[in-house]
């Protein structure tokens, strides 16, 4: 990295870079995501440009979302979105490409998303993270997360589980 990596809210016209970077991290991580590689290079262009909307702007009428992404130069290099649900803010979306890993870039996202939340009134920040995920365990480990105790099956493998972590905001 060159020139320090600028972190920003999603814009609509992002949707190319957050498909490039989505379809990264399915292929990087498959066990990091509730959708496979397969399922998303099929979708349209209009549902890229759906989700790039969607982390746009507050106010979805099913939820209200943030979604950030780091950018270096023109190319998006992370991305964190954040939704309200059951009086919690909860991370997803969490991905950053790997030459950018290690750099603090993860706690620069989730940060962006934790300050979201606390102006929403929430107290905590939550996610849910596959069982096998060791480097993500550790990573959320780094910035105070805390497994709850509490498990839930994984989506596309229900053999498999999800840990639910959180941190106080």
């Amino acid at each position: 990295m060159s020139a320090p990596v600028e972190i920003r809210r999603i814009r609509p016209e992002d949707w190319p870079e957050l498909k490039a970077l989505r379809l990264e991290a399915l292929a990087d991580t498959p066990i990091g995501f509730l959708e496979t590689l397969d399922a998303a290079r099929e979708l349209p262009d209009e549902a890229w440009q759906m989700r790039a909307a969607r982390g746009a702007q507050d106010g979805d009428p099913f939820r209200d979302s943030l979604q950030v992404m780091a950018w270096d130069g023109g190319r998006a290099v992370g991305t964190c979105a954040s939704f309200l649900r059951d009086g919690a803010a909860w991370l997803a979306a969490v991905y950053v490409s790997p030459a950018y890993r290690a750099r603090g870039l993860l706690g620069e996202l989730v940060d962006e998303c934790a300050t979201w939340a606390r102006g929403r009134s929430r107290g905590v920040l939550r996610l849910g993270v596959h069982e096998d995920n060791g480097r993500a365990r550790a990573a959320y480990a780094k910035l105070g997360f805390v497994e709850t105790g509490e498990r839930q099956p994984y989506d596309l493998d229900r053999s498999r589980e999800e840990l639910l972590l959180e941190r106080p905001l």
